[in-house]
């Protein structure tokens, strides 16, 4: 983290208690929504490399950029300059949580959340997110915008929990390959916020109100209908997944990240460079 700071300049930046701003919002680069001067002090190739730094961080172990991170890569064709404030904001947030790990517990608990933000993305396409946990800590997550547009939160959310049962099968395949299974139960419930989206991943008969969402979002009804996974509703205030689908204040934020396991490293001794 120390080394992705000092690449860019940060590493005595002032800290930033969240990655982005909730009342952040960004609009589509236009040709005349910034002087040539401006887009000029943008270098392209300074801004990928910024945002790729960060992007390995939040693959890596930062759960918590991952809306941050997929918001601001959406300008790497042609960032302007509030983009690249934007960009400086997250690394700021890194400033002040650079001492974050992901910490993992004895619990053998395990389970998914999956949340959408409807129609929140510059071309009215919802943003999903999803986080798996496991021993109290984030083994899988990811904050993606929808392929199509959704009608409604509840087709936003059915879409984005068909997309994050199939990570459940591939989590279970991965565990079940390690021999996991011997020490814990297999991860098998999804937790979601929206009860009109866990009826219609429950409900087996065709509803002349679905017929337009695309065949492969109803897979997750066999899976449903044959117990391999469990939805159970969860209610908006403890979903951490909504981390992942918009800019939360920082209370909120803070409150999100913890339950994803991550800590101060405080206390935990460090890793020499190359150790193993």
């Amino acid at each position: 983290m120390e080394r992705i700071l000092y690449r860019h300049g940060m590493p005595d930046a002032l800290p930033s208690p969240t990655p982005l701003d909730c009342k952040t919002r960004l609009q589509t680069p236009t040709n005349e929504s910034s002087t040539p001067t401006v887009r000029k002090e943008i270098a392209l190739d300074h801004y990928q490399s910024a945002v790729g730094s960060l992007m390995y961080a939040m693959l890596g172990t930062r759960p918590d950029l991952a809306f941050a991170v997929g918001r601001v890569s959406q300008f790497n064709h042609s960032p302007e300059w509030e983009h690249w404030v934007l960009v400086k904001r997250i690394f700021r947030y890194l400033v002040g949580t650079k001492e974050y790990v992901l910490e993992y517990g004895t619990s053998s608990q395990s389970g998914g959340y999956s949340d959408a933000d409807w129609g929140s993305g510059l071309d009215r396409k919802s943003i999903s997110g999803f986080v798996f946990l496991l021993n109290r800590g984030a083994i899988s997550w990811a904050s993606k915008k929808q392929s199509s547009i959704a009608l409604s939160t509840t087709e936003a959310e059915y879409m984005g929990m068909t997309q994050a049962v199939k990570v459940i099968l591939w989590l279970r395949t991965l565990l079940q390959e390690l021999g996991a299974f011997k020490h814990i139960p297999p991860i098998s419930t999804l937790n979601a916020d929206n009860q009109g989206a866990i009826a219609l991943a429950r409900n087996p008969e065709y509803h002349a109100r679905t017929k337009h969402i695309d065949i492969q979002y109803h897979f997750i009804r066999t899976l449903v209908t044959t117990d391999k996974v469990q939805l159970s509703f969860c209610p908006s205030t403890a979903m951490v997944a909504n981390i992942m689908t918009k800019a939360l204040p920082r209370a909120t934020h803070d409150k999100h990240s913890h339950e994803m396991g991550l800590r101060g490293a405080r206390g935990y001794g460090h890793l020499r460079e190359g150790a193993c």
